[in-house]
Parts: C-alpha cells; sequence; structure tokens
C-alpha cells in the first residue's frame, strides 16, 4: 500500500485478531449471514471463484459449499489469516494486498467477491481504484464482482440528522477524506491502533466509473439485523458489478 507503516500496523492487527476471529465476526453474523446469502444466491455451481480479503476462510467455505464450488482462490495479507484460510478452506490462498493482484497468476474468474470493507482498509482512493482494476483485469467475459462497504450516509447507523448534514456537506464540496476514521481494536487484553474508511453511495459509483465497471445491482443491509432493501440510505452498501456501463447481469441462476 502507500503508507507502509499504516499498513505494518493493519497486518499486525488482524494478525493478533486471527485467533479471536471467529468470536468477533460472531458479533455480527446477521449482517454478515445477510451478505452472504445475497452472494449465494447470485452464484450458481461450476464457476471460478476469486475471494480478496478471505480473513480466516469461514465465509469462502460456506459460500462454496454452498455450490459445491472446487476453483476457488483466496487472497488474504495477513499470514495469520491466511493460515486459518488454508486450514479451513483446502483452498489455494496468496498473501497479498487488493493492489498485487497482477502478481497473482490466475485469471479468468467467473466471480470475484470482496466482503466485509476491505476496501475501507485500503490505503487511499488511488489504491482502490488500481485494485478495481486488477480486479476487472481478473474477470472472465460476462462475470461479476460482488462487495460490500461501510455506507457514511447510513441513517439507520448513525441517525438521520447527522446523515442529512452529511448528505449536505458532501454534496456542496465532497471530500473522501471525511470518511477516514482510525480507532483502537480490543484485541483480547491488547489495543491495536487500526483504521478504516466510510464510503458514500456517490464515491462508489465514481470509483466504478473511473475502473469501467457498471453497477449492476445495488443493495443495502441493515448492519444490526441484516434487513436488505433498496435505499441507499438504510444499511451497509452491496454492490454487483460487471465490465462496462450499468446493466442487469451477472451470474444470478
Amino acid at each position: 500500500m502507500v503508507t507502509h507503516s499504516a499498513q505494518a500496523a493493519q497486518i499486525e492487527a488482524y494478525d493478533a485478531m486471527a485467533p479471536l476471529y471467529a468470536e468477533y465476526s460472531g458479533r455480527y453474523c446477521a449482517y454478515l449471514d445477510a451478505v452472504d446469502q445475497l452472494v449465494i444466491d447470485r452464484l450458481k455451481p461450476g464457476i471460478r471463484l476469486l475471494d480478496l480479503g478471505s480473513g480466516d476462510g469461514r465465509r469462502l467455505h460456506k459460500i462454496a459449499a454452498h455450490h459445491g464450488l472446487t476453483d476457488v482462490v483466496a487472497v488474504e495479507p495477513s499470514s495469520a489469516m491466511a493460515a486459518l484460510c488454508r486450514k479451513t478452506t483446502g483452498f489455494a490462498v496468496h498473501q497479498l494486498f487488493g493492489d498485487e493482484l497482477d502478481r497473482l497468476p490466475q485469471t479468468g474468474f467467473d466471480a470475484i467477491t470482496v466482503l466485509w470493507n476491505v476496501f475501507g482498509h485500503m490505503a487511499d482512493a488511488s489504491v482502490r481504484l488500481k485494485t478495481l482494476g486488477l480486479l476487472k483485469a481478473k474477470l472472465a467475459p460476462g462475470g461479476t464482482i460482488m462487495l460490500d462497504v461501510n455506507n457514511r450516509h447510513n441513517r439507520r447507523a448513525y441517525g438521520r440528522w447527522t446523515v442529512f448534514r452529511r448528505c449536505l456537506i458532501d454534496a456542496l464540496a465532497f471530500d473522501d477524506k471525511r470518511g477516514d476514521v482510525h480507532y483502537q481494536w480490543q484485541i483480547g487484553n491488547q489495543s491495536l491502533p487500526s483504521s478504516g474508511h466510510l464510503f458514500t453511495p456517490a464515491e462508489m459509483a465514481g470509483l466504478f466509473q473511473r475502473a469501467g465497471l457498471g453497477v449492476a445491482e445495488r443493495l443495502s443491509v441493515n448492519y444490526a439485523s441484516g434487513a436488505v432493501c433498496d435505499s441507499p440510505l438504510d444499511g451497509q452498501l452491496f454492490f454487483r458489478l460487471r465490465h462496462g456501463s450499468s446493466g442487469r447481469a451477472g451470474l444470478r441462476g
């Protein structure tokens, strides 16, 4: 990534969290299960799947097992998480960051998944854009990318008036740095520095357009309940993307 110290701190946090990751992610099972189901419903048997930011591999194993997928490649930069992912899934796991995907030899994937705000842990917009371009290059013709990100305009999480003010300010003078957040990650008895990014719907649309990717579908998923809706203001953002301009497309069978 661009900032090596920030990258090192992020990996340190994930390495430390690896033994407790199942417990941590269990706190958000309603949301994660809802996103997993959206992905499962849009895949079909026999496809080639790439997963970026696979964590401990439990979600990838669940998604792949539902359709009996065997041609699956995982990418996870944390060495501790990558080790868990290999043990959990049995799939090939490459220890790379998103902007290093040009080092991944495999290509021609029918579907690519990038789940639980992986893009929010990238250094900046230039890294996110590069990663999107590399993901696009890994897609087979007619392939699809599915991802979810934290939504800065999520009124269910931040309240109507806070989001109203954010929408107004962003409409008048957008600055993606407003979405950057820094916090301490409590992992066991350790407190490790971490960071992330909260996106706006328009910010994501701009990134996709610049990468030459069309939005085939956009949904919102409530972070507490897992409820799915169409409003871009009522949950975290889930996207299904394809090559080129927007339109209905993908692998939904």
